[in-house]
């Protein structure tokens, strides 16, 4: 029997273990920022998988109050260390706070992906019944899922590495998420917890940015964008966004930046839709135009610009078809024609799709309204050399282009290194960049964003509101650049089946099939490129067939439901078919914000 060598009185074993607590605590110190937010991150993941466990133990037995209790806690963990696993692991993310929508690779477009995550689970929780077997068998099935994503995560963690730089960067972009996402009611569209979610966010920002000595403003700003959507009684249609992101969202963003600076943490070396470095998604140069170009993209200098937007106007890029780029995009109607549809160069045709702006093509990651190309410059391929559209060859166009002096002068000066300036893939790259140059985000809800207040008025300010509640729009169009682009990386470009008529008044779907005519995707049929809502009063008729001459035409066909709250059959619509519910002053009050997302460049049009 093996006996200790030395045995200690009570109180020296107690003084022992005083000094060995002591030390413990010295070694938690002793940490750095990283490594405790490291230690933070595999807490939260480990009582995520706890309160996932303890969620499918009572699935079959809890009642529908204990229930969504559970799932609110499992959703509150998440949110506790969304910023990480956001931005180290976006695949298992997707997997586990997806949309409850099919998804598709862009490198893989015929393989479906199934929804996945706490959004399908929340529609079984909030089910309308939600207590039948075959729903409980549901939830079960649909923990495991998650639990698979969970458990994959904790194997990683032993590689997970931070570094001060990616800290700092992930919380900023969950910001951006909180902000976009969170308060629009994206997150969480059944459970409608989003404002107690951004809660849980905002603190679990303000606890990791405590582990970096960070300056005490910094903290007391995130507190009061918790205090903010945490007040007393606050609802979700209740809630001022608008003033929500004046003075507590972006002042927090600004301290955000002043803290890195004073901590001299660096920024991410990253090529981004956002660059890194901005003080606020809102910032005027916020957005890099040349993250969505392709890597043999034409510099923007104003030689190539200046060329880009002379063969913009040409039609001898139509060859013989006598039309211009510019002949449909027509800059005082805000680069579009005005028109339902525009005419075919085919005898007695139309073409099948309303011309879309220009303003802003350049910060999405598809093209056309099916999304069909992902660069500017393969689209100008693709329009010149259509037959209906431009009916012209860019291999024929080099030769006379050369006949014109003036354009010998201007390919010389925008490619003055290429032996052969002007060249089939000049021209692409000259109209592209050009293109991609109508960059217009300085509309007076820019300008709101920025400080000044007393643009808008209190009609814009409720619209906005509704437009980011409500209404639901914002969940589609996202903020701000209120277009597909999905926030806070901006590098996948979404499509919805809205279940659009074929005119206005008719009882019947448009029979434009959309993106299911490129791959055969059946959840993709009858689906478009979500647009732009920038400029959007300028553009109309509206919809991918033009079918509605007015923004009032256009929010009664949401306010109703979309095609099937019209009464088609649209078994593939992803807009929500429940009434919205808006009344007549709240409908005018959302086209009273979409008419302030005009760019003050361009008003006078």
């Amino acid at each position: 029997m093996n006996r200790p060598l030395f045995r200690f009185s009570g109180p020296v074993r107690a003084l022992l273990l005083g000094l060995a607590g002591l030390l413990f605590s010295f070694a938690v110190l002793l940490k750095t920022p990283v490594e405790q937010a490291h230690d933070y991150y595999t807490l939260h993941l480990r009582q995520l998988h706890t309160q996932l466990t303890r969620f499918q133990e009572v699935a079959y037995s809890a009642d529908t109050t204990a229930l969504r209790r559970q799932f609110a806690a499992c959703r509150a963990e998440y949110k506790q260390l969304e910023f990480a696993v956001e931005y180290y692991y976006p695949h298992a993310a997707q997997r586990l706070n997806g949309a409850n929508l099919p998804e598709t690779e862009a490198g893989d477009p015929d393989e479906v992906i199934p929804p996945t995550g706490f959004q399908v689970l929340e529609e079984y929780v909030f089910a309308a019944s939600p207590d039948d077997r075959a729903n409980r068998d549901l939830v079960h099935q649909e923990i495991d899922n998650m639990l698979y994503q969970v458990r994959h995560l904790e194997q990683q963690v032993p590689m997970l590495a931070f570094t001060d730089a990616e800290v700092f960067d992930a919380l900023r972009l969950n910001l951006y998420r909180l902000a976009s996402k969170g308060i629009s009611g994206f997150d969480s569209p059944a459970a409608h917890a989003s404002l107690p979610e951004a809660a849980v966010t905002l603190q679990a920002t303000r606890q990791v940015l405590a582990m970096f000595s960070v300056p005490p403003a910094l903290l007391t700003q995130l507190a009061r964008c918790e205090a903010a959507v945490t007040a007393p009684g606050l609802t979700f249609n209740q809630f001022d966004r608008a003033r929500f992101l004046v003075r507590c969202f972006n002042p927090a963003l600004t301290a955000l930046q002043q803290a890195q600076h004073q901590l001299k943490v660096p920024y991410v070396a990253a090529r981004r839709a956002v660059r890194p470095e901005a003080v606020s998604y809102f910032a005027a140069d916020a957005f890099d135009p040349a993250y969505f170009a392709p890597t043999d993209a034409a510099a923007p200098t104003p030689a190539v610009l200046a060329l880009g937007e002379a063969l913009f106007r040409e039609p001898l890029l139509s060859g013989r078809g006598g039309r211009s780029c510019s002949s449909c995009h027509v800059a005082s109607r805000a680069y579009t024609d005005g028109l339902r549809v525009n005419r075919s160069l085919q005898a007695g045709a139309e073409l099948p799709r309303n011309t879309p702006t220009l303003f802003n093509a350049g910060l999405q990651t598809e093209q056309f309204a099916d999304g069909r190309v992902h660069f500017l410059e393969d689209q100008v391929h693709a329009v010149v050399s259509n037959k209906a559209e431009m009916g012209g060859q860019l291999s024929e166009t080099p030769a006379l282009l050369r006949k014109k002096p003036t354009y010998q002068k201007l390919f010389a000066q925008a490619f003055a290194t290429d032996k052969q300036p002007i060249s089939e893939p000049n021209i692409r790259r000259a109209v592209a960049a050009y293109v991609r140059s109508l960059v217009r985000l300085n509309s007076r809800f820019d300008q709101y964003m920025r400080g000044d207040t007393a643009v808008l008025n209190s009609q814009e300010v409720l619209g906005f509101n509704l437009f980011m509640g409500k209404a639901q729009c914002g969940t589609c169009h996202y903020m701000p650049l209120f277009n597909g682009s999905v926030p806070p990386l901006y590098d996948k470009t979404e499509s919805e089946v809205l279940g659009v008529p074929a005119t206005a008044t008719a009882a019947a779907l448009d029979a434009d099939q959309g993106k299911f005519l490129l791959y055969g995707i059946a959840h993709q049929k009858h689906a478009f490129k979500t647009p732009t809502m920038r400029n959007v009063a300028l553009t109309p008729p509206y919809m991918h067939n033009g079918a509605y001459q007015t923004l009032e035409q256009v929010l009664d066909f949401y306010n109703r439901g979309g095609g099937q709250g019209l009464g088609l059959d649209v078994p593939t619509q992803t807009l929500a078919a429940d009434p919205l519910g808006l009344t007549d002053a709240e409908q005018q009050a959302v086209i009273a914000f979409l008419k302030a997302l005009n760019d003050a460049r361009e008003t006078a049009y």
